[in-house]
């Protein structure tokens, strides 16, 4: 079986001539490549739906610091701009065992997105298609069940969704009016 991989960043520049590279950041905080040892670098289309191939690259981690959003990270066998600037465009995975654990009551979006939507009767609505992370708080995009009217934008606050259960796929949410 293969290992799941979980994208957290992309390479996007070299930093200085000493082998470091900028990369974005997809986690909510830089400060997370500072917990890691070891992250695993494969090119888009290498990396066929998040499962390891044979072009991917583990690297081990010398330090890493935060820049805004952004983290310029040291890798250990990267020594000059030149191997740096190679690695310009990889994306930045981690295995699933190297995922922080997260407080009651919060879930990695990877682990809602396919999700079931239920109502508060029971009834199903849709499924969760993607997550919105750009706003006061994250709101929930739901493709509907049935009819072909546009998706569903629920806030993730506990005033709509009442239960979220990642085991049995589904969550249920309580609508108001206008809402779908």
């Amino acid at each position: 079986m293969r290992e799941e991989l979980i994208i957290i960043g992309e390479i996007v520049s070299a930093v200085g001539i000493k082998g470091e590279v900028k990369a974005k950041c997809f986690s909510e905080s830089p400060n997370r490549f500072k917990k890691l040892s070891e992250i695993i670098l494969c090119r888009e289309g290498e990396n066929d739906k998040n499962r390891e191939g044979v072009n991917v690259i583990r690297y081990k981690l010398e330090s890493s610091r935060a820049i805004g959003h952004m983290v310029a990270i040291k890798l250990k066998d990267i020594q000059d701009r030149n191997e740096a600037e190679m690695l310009i465009g990889y994306k930045i995975y981690i295995s699933e065992d190297q995922l922080e654990k997260l407080p009651e009551d919060t879930y990695y979006v990877r682990d809602l997105i396919g999700l079931n939507v239920l109502d508060i009767d029971d009834n199903k609505v849709g499924r969760v298609i993607d997550v919105l992370q750009n706003t006061a708080q994250d709101v929930y995009v739901i493709k509907r069940e049935v009819g072909d009217g546009p998706d569903i934008l629920v806030p993730a606050v506990k005033e709509f969704v009442k239960e979220v259960n990642v085991k049995s796929g589904f969550i249920k949410i309580a609508f108001i009016e206008g809402m779908i």
